[in-house]
């Protein structure tokens, strides 16, 4: 047994005291492990960085010898020690849904950032005492006893969030005799009758399609800000959702809330339960590379929105509407000609989510959705609606999670071209491995229901008009993006570069409203490192795109598989 006691002074610094005492077992010298990345977040990390003081000490208090061996890894010597307890804090100050927080109004931790295991002891079980006010309430997938947490094993704990406060707010709901539990923490009024509704029909379709649920509750922790925020991360009996602000969450942000919620659901199947091989087991220690990113987070992006969809959580125009975004990410990221899906999840341990430099890499988000959009119409086609991918991810979960053993990409093709033929395999040649224009194919697939492509402009005027993509950053207009070939870019002007000036002016308020009365041609003062100048660019039609149409002449077979799509 491994014993945690975890408290804290003075919240408003954000150091978390944690105390971890065992028994030695008798060995020479122990080796504590803090991981180097996060089950939910596929990219090498450095949590131990957050570790301002670490010390080791024997049952009677006198201090041990110890080193640090790697970024995350220390060690101790025990020889003739019977107890070991390590004290040390953790700086918890960032807030977001995969990270710990601690402040006057609550304590936050997810446990994989901040809590060891020892080596060769990983499967040991956890007790963990709690040191918080007495009017705090605790939230956790852990089982529970006043203020002491235990849970069998490391892999556990590294995937049992925890938020302690005296402003929890809670209900829940039973699909299937599971209960499912609502977290709130943060300000914020929900809507029981309405989150229930809804996520009751969204969890029945998921746990329909699976033929089961991987685990005995489920638990969403929500912490809710007061600006806006947007982020979700997957455990094996919880989901931690980030969103903001708290008085738009159930009507102007509650499509979002809704979105994040079906998808982080669905990865309790998909990445919590069924695994790539490469992650089975997981190791802690380094990164756990593996290629199959566009399964664990392509067909999840997809999935999570044809769940709402086809449980009748989101119409039509609430679909499509998630559809297009994928659509619009894709076509704006010209990465896509240069990295395929498979090597850029790949890459993702290395540089994480972002783009890195310009146009070098596609997401394994919208990019790998869009395929498991074509791969699943084309299996519709190829069994006449008899099948689709749900049966790919069904068959993914009875013959590999259920038997405890991680898939391969190749187990992962097979499967999809086993339903699907020969225009499958074209998907994952083309597509996946391979950095072709998805269109003429995702043309191709949407016939079958009777849905087509149609050209429009992109709403976002610096990107419709010159080909450049811009934030705001302190205060500054930098541009993030350009489009290669653009008129932009024809007249010298790249990525990071600062628009300081439009036709002389300062900018003042929004580019886009400025840009809404401009004709024919506008004069930008670009600041470079070295230099600033103003350069005129003629409007034109850049960063096209193209959005979903249903097509009002389909016949009756592309209608009839059309409700097969929407209602499978």
């Amino acid at each position: 047994m491994i014993y945690y006691s975890i408290s804290y002074n003075n919240p408003h610094r954000h150091f978390v005291d944690f105390k971890l005492s065992t028994s030695t077992n008798g060995v020479k010298r122990m080796l504590f492990q803090l991981p180097a990345w996060r089950p939910g977040r596929y990219e090498l990390a450095n949590f131990a960085q957050n570790i301002q003081k670490w010390a080791a000490f024997d049952e009677n208090h006198n201090p041990l010898f110890f080193k640090k061996i790697t970024k995350d890894l220390w060690e101790v010597e025990t020889k003739g020690i019977e107890e070991i307890t390590v004290v040390y804090n953790f700086y918890s100050n960032q807030l977001d849904a995969g990270a710990c927080y601690l402040d006057e109004h609550q304590l936050y931790l997810n446990p994989v950032h901040c809590m060891f295991y020892i080596v060769d002891r990983i499967e040991e079980e956890y007790s963990i005492e709690l040191d918080i006010p007495e009017n705090y309430e605790i939230a956790s997938s852990m089982k529970q006893e006043g203020n002491i947490l235990s849970v069998k094993g490391y892999d556990l704990l590294s995937e049992s969030p925890i938020i302690c406060s005296d402003s929890l707010q809670h209900d829940t709901y039973d699909v299937d005799g599971i209960i499912f539990h609502l977290w709130f923490q943060g300000e914020c009024n929900p809507d029981w009758g309405k989150l229930k509704k809804d996520f009751t029909a969204f969890t029945k379709s998921q746990i329909k399609h699976f033929g089961g649920f991987p685990v005995d509750e489920y638990h969403y922790f929500f912490q809710i800000t007061p600006y806006r925020s947007y982020h979700g991360v997957e455990h094996t009996k919880n989901t931690v959702l980030l969103l903001g602000p708290g008085n738009e969450i159930m009507d102007k942000r509650y499509e979002d809330l809704l979105g994040v919620c079906s998808h982080e659901l669905y990865h309790t199947w998909n990445i919590k339960a069924i695994r790539p091989v490469e992650m089975y087991p997981y190791d802690y220690t380094k990164e756990n590379y593996f290629r199959t990113g566009f399964v664990a987070e392509g067909v999840t992006t997809y999935m999570g929105d044809m769940m709402l969809y086809n449980s009748g959580v989101f119409n039509w125009d609430a679909f499509v509407k998630t559809q297009n975004q994928n659509l619009e990410r894709h076509l704006t990221n010209y990465g896509r000609y240069n990295l395929s899906v498979a090597d850029s999840g790949f890459d993702n341990w290395l540089d994480g989510y972002k783009l890195g430099s310009p146009n070098r890499k596609t997401s394994i988000y919208p990019d790998a959705a869009l395929c498991m959009m074509m791969i699943d119409l084309e299996i519709i086609r190829n069994t006449e609606g008899k099948d689709s991918l749900h049966s790919v991810m069904k068959e993914l979960y009875e013959e590999f999670a259920l038997k405890e053993k991680g898939y391969s990409e190749d187990d992962f093709r097979n499967i999809c071209v086993k339903f699907g033929g020969l225009r499958v395999a074209e998907v994952f040649e083309n597509y996946i491995y391979g950095t072709e224009d998805y269109i003429p194919t995702l043309t191709t697939a949407l016939e079958v229901v009777g849905i087509e492509l149609k050209e429009k402009k992109n709403p976002n005027l610096s990107a419709q008009y010159f080909g450049f993509i811009d934030v705001k950053e302190d205060g500054k207009v930098i541009i993030k993006k350009v489009e290669p070939n653009s008129v932009t870019d024809k007249n010298g002007i790249a990525a990071e570069d600062e628009i300081t000036k439009v036709n002389g002016e300062k900018i003042e308020g929004k580019l886009s409203d400025i840009l809404k009365d401009c004709k024919d041609e506008v004069t930008f003062t670009i600041k470079k490192k070295f230099s600033e100048l103003a350069i005129p660019l003629a409007i034109g039609n850049h960063y096209q795109l193209f959005e979903f149409k249903k097509k009002e002449d389909a016949t009756e077979e592309q209608l009839i598989l059309r409700k097969v799509w929407s209602n499978n």
